[in-house]
């Protein structure tokens, strides 16, 4: 039996031993590479600081994620339509201040993924990818930055700027449909 598979049948079978490892990767054009976070709580992963290897895609290789203190709420919906998510990383300030700092004069959205990796404790080493019910594709629509923290508000894209009658994202283009455009 996979480690996958066995932790499926541990979650399903009301295992409470297991532990929900929660990342956070952040990611924007300006920088060299995403910045990669992992939750600890209460210090149980390791300080503050530290950094724990873990694969981004199932089979991947390991990559390190800072160990620090965040709070997540995700993105939802209700009857009115898709709702916000929330993010306040603590204690990291100066790496989300390069981040911001970079981001000026780009038209590009800071992309945010959430990804919940399942392990039995002290077995992380086993872990060969994340869950399937992580998070991709969010974007940080909203941030403020203080010397403790950092909060932002997280959103899936705006459909409304895709698949627009012209432009780059058409849905209804010349090549496939020409009577629409004569």
């Amino acid at each position: 039996m996979t480690v996958s598979a066995a932790l499926r049948e541990a979650y399903a079978s009301g295992d409470d031993e297991g532990v929900i490892i929660e990342t956070l990767e952040v990611d924007h054009a300006s920088l060299d590479g995403p910045i990669l976070l992992v939750r600890n709580v209460d210090g149980q992963l390791g300080e503050p600081g530290e950094t724990m290897s873990l694969p981004l895609v199932e089979g991947g290789p390991r990559l390190p994620h800072l160990l620090c203190a965040f709070e997540l709420i995700g993105p939802g919906a209700d009857s009115d339509g898709p709702t916000d998510g929330k993010i306040r990383v603590d204690n990291v300030s100066d790496l989300l201040h390069g981040l911001l700092k970079g981001a000026i004069g780009y038209d590009q959205a800071i992309r945010v993924t959430i990804r919940f990796y399942r392990v039995l404790p002290g077995r992380v080493d086993e872990v060969t990818g994340p869950d399937d019910d992580s998070f991709s594709g969010l974007e940080m629509t909203a941030m403020e930055l203080s010397a403790d923290s950092a909060e932002g508000t997280i959103a899936w894209p705006d459909g409304r700027q895709q698949n627009v009658p012209s432009g780059p994202n058409a849905f209804f283009d010349r090549a496939s449909y020409p009577a629409l455009f004569t």
